[in-house]
């Protein structure tokens, strides 16, 4: 009976620990986005500055294990001959699982800590 109870007691820990630590990651990722949006834009002005568009983020949405937002690639005011035309734009739904064990890795029994793990999808 000892044993059993010890056993649910690490359990229970080791739980609250993960849940905790999603959620703090989480949390940075929330607030790092704007800035890692604007190190994407000035990657991709460095790398093609012909493309003529701009990485933006809209309609974000932090749970405590996943995160869910749109990235919006949209053609720079003013540029007529870029990637997109004026009006065009790409939106890409993505879904972030947080880490140190995030769910879309244990699902695949990778149980190397990462910070999170990507996903995402053309929208409309």
């Amino acid at each position: 009976m000892k044993k059993s109870v010890v056993a649910v007691g690490v359990i229970v820990a080791l739980g609250v620990v993960w849940t905790g630590a999603s959620w703090f990651t989480g949390k940075q990722l929330e607030s790092r986005l704007a800035e890692m949006v604007a190190q994407a834009n000035s990657q991709i002005k460095r790398g093609a500055p012909e493309a003529g568009v701009e990485l933006s983020y809209q309609n974000y949405e932090r749970g405590v294990f996943t995160s869910h937002m749109q990235l919006v690639v949209k053609p720079v005011a003013g540029n007529e001959n870029g990637w997109l035309k004026p009006g065009q734009t790409v939106v890409l739904d993505e879904v972030v699982s947080h880490g140190p064990f995030p769910l879309a890795q244990l699902k695949s029994f990778n149980l190397i800590p990462i910070n999170g793990v990507r996903s995402h999808r053309a929208g409309e």
